[in-house]
């Protein structure tokens, strides 16, 4: 990571490391060269230069990452990266753009040049070197001359322009705000006074950095959507149906020796019931299941929160409990007078074991593929939005090859038909056994069908939901 430059003229720093290695990332082959040449001090030094400067980088993306965590509006994240890179990296110049790949215009979040902030209006023509970065979705860095001469003719694209008052860099970079595999973005760092200002190190520091804010981005722009859409469900139910639909999976994944199919039906034009695909990796799939205490718009208004914090949880932490945790806290700050049962699980799809966090809500009901029920562990798990001291049941179990899991919601079990008789579990693990070799999709529709089969000319008094996962 480079060091802001000095004026004392000397050229060792205090752990007598030249200073024009300092900006040098791979201290660990200059510390093999040292060695090689028997220099053991020099070698031991640059080892303990490159274990510090690898303990400040890390110190410095925790904190990022720390002061992302608390902030929901988009240009209070902006500012706090914005505000890091500048005191972080050798650059004068810190821009971070939103990128427009309709309009192929930016708009630019952050500016700020010699430590004066730039207030740049409305949108603009993206010019060739961000083009570059968001073209190739990877970093990108140019000096001097080039910096000026960098065209691209094929694509219409005008060269660098300078905002007036501003000063040609010496070194530009630049590296892309990737969502996903789009790039939504670009955060440029500009050198004024030298060339090649910016080490390989430093690349990496600031790809890593722009990641977290990319995704704290995303999450506050999937917030603020929810908040957008809850404010529309209050003034007009059939929109909060459209709406509420909107938000839920469209499809079910797709894995090659997975079959995953999902059903939800509410009780009433909007419902508390949700469910919600999260890829992890290319490896793993989170699976969200809840059920909020009670129906209709206060349900859907509460269920919306709980599907976004999910959502945000989930891009933040790795630990389950702790984003269960996370959940609770922010529900009962509410202070809604509502609850919802949550089930929380990781597959992996190599193994096919499924960790899972359990609050309030139902196991899963796995068969294997003779037909088998396999009984699961359980332990007191309660529901998000009523105790500060959550107790949460964690289990993990491998879906058997052949076999399948059910994740649902007690709207299939408690549906009762015109005599007051439950639909029961029991009856569920029978249809399971008896279509376990359909696909996912229809067993969803064959359980829904025994519901309303069951119910008669009762309405539906539950909401409805069913996802079943089948391992071939």
């Amino acid at each position: 990571m480079p060091r802001k430059p000095d004026n004392t003229g000397e050229t060792m720093n205090a752990k007598g490391i030249p200073k024009e290695d300092q900006n040098v990332q791979d201290f660990y082959s200059q510390a093999a060269n040292a060695k090689a040449q028997g220099d053991w001090k020099q070698a031991a030094k640059y080892y303990e230069h490159g274990l510090e400067q690898r303990a400040v980088e890390l110190a410095l993306i925790n904190s990022v990452q720390e002061g992302l965590s608390s902030k929901y509006e988009m240009q209070a994240i902006y500012d706090l990266v914005g505000d890091k890179l500048r005191d972080t990296f050798n650059a004068q110049v810190v821009m971070i753009s939103q990128y427009d790949s309709i309009t192929k215009k930016i708009y630019h979040h952050y500016a700020i040049e010699r430590g004066q902030h730039l207030q740049i209006p409305g949108w603009s023509p993206i010019d060739v070197s961000r083009s570059r970065v968001v073209q190739t979705k990877k970093p990108f860095m140019i000096n001097g001359q080039e910096i000026i001469d960098l065209s691209d003719p094929s694509m219409n694209i005008s060269p660098m322009t300078l905002v007036p008052g501003t000063e040609v860099p010496k070194t530009w970079l630049g590296v892309p705000m990737l969502v996903g595999n789009e790039a939504r973005g670009i955060v440029s760092l500009q050198n004024l006074d030298i060339e090649n200002a910016f080490s390989a190190s430093d690349i990496d520091l600031l790809t890593t950095l722009t990641n977290s804010m990319s995704q704290s981005l995303e999450n506050a722009r999937l917030f603020d959507e929810t908040q957008r859409l809850l404010n529309q469900m209050e003034s007009e139910m059939g929109l909060a149906r459209q709406a509420q639909k909107s938000i839920l999976p469209i499809g079910s994944p797709r894995y090659p020796g997975y079959d995953i199919g999902s059903l939800i039906m509410p009780a009433r034009a909007v419902g508390g019931d949700f469910y919600d695909f999260i890829p992890l990796d290319d490896q793993r799939l989170c699976i969200v299941i809840g059920d909020v205490s009670d129906k209709g718009l206060p349900a859907a208004l509460f269920m919306a929160i709980t599907f976004s914090l999910a959502r945000v949880e989930t891009g933040r932490n790795n630990d389950q409990g702790k984003i269960l945790e996370n959940i609770n806290r922010f529900l009962l700050k509410m202070k809604a007078n509502m609850f919802v049962t949550l089930l929380y699980c990781s597959l992996e799809y190599k193994t096919g074991n499924l960790r899972y966090s359990r609050a309030g809500h139902l196991p899963p009901i796995v068969v294997n593929k003779d037909g088998k029920i396999i009984d699961l562990p359980v332990t007191n798990g309660q529901a998000l939005g009523m105790f500060e001291n959550l107790s949460i049941d964690q289990q993990q179990f491998t879906i058997p090859k052949g076999g399948l899991a059910l994740f649902f919601s007690d709207g299939l079990y408690e549906a009762f038909d015109p005599f007051g008789r439950a639909f029961g579990l029991d009856r569920v693990k029978e249809l399971l056994v008896a279509h376990r070799h359909e696909s996912a999709q229809t067993i969803c529709q064959n359980l829904w069908l025994a519901v309303q089969e069951h119910s008669g000319e009762i309405l539906h008094q539950d909401d409805f939901t069913t996802v079943i996962v089948k391992r071939e």
